[in-house]
């Protein structure tokens, strides 16, 4: 899908943003309230918007340890690893990356023998060789954006 100057506009507003009505975005973006909804819904139905999530902010109790393991797999098609990965609660995000490794993987749990049953796990998956994991020490800032 070809995505329009207007599209990205929306983007940006509905990132720092998206509870904001559809009539206040209609109105920064000097457009009808149906236009914008037949946007949304176009940028929802092509997968550029691939759905809506909850930032929790400072002061929430989060999962104290979070950990970045690097995984490297058997083969450079790896949807079953993806899957599999998907299921694993801990696991916030995985990303694909270059280099000798193939995936970076961010976990979060409570406790380090939590950490260690969740790392077990992921070396258990079929087609995943090998991994190496990085514990988190201290966040020196985070501009909100997943990782």
């Amino acid at each position: 899908m070809q995505m329009t100057d207007k599209d990205k506009q929306l983007l940006a507003l509905m990132q720092k943003n998206a509870r904001e009505s559809v009539a206040s975005l209609a109105r920064q973006l000097g457009v009808s309230r149906t236009a914008l909804q037949e946007r949304i819904q176009r940028l929802e139905t092509n997968g550029i918007i691939d759905g809506y999530a909850v930032r929790l902010g400072a002061n929430v109790n989060r999962s104290p340890i979070q950990c970045f393991t690097f995984a490297a797999l058997n083969n450079k098609n790896f949807p079953d690893v993806i899957k599999q990965l998907k299921t694993l609660t801990a696991v916030q995000a995985v990303h694909s990356i270059s280099g000798d490794w193939d995936l970076i993987i961010h976990i979060c749990t409570d406790t380090l023998e939590k950490l260690n049953a969740e790392i077990n796990k992921i070396n258990e998956l079929m087609g995943i060789v090998r991994t190496t994991s990085n514990i988190v020490m201290e966040t020196k800032f985070n501009r909100g954006a997943s990782l």
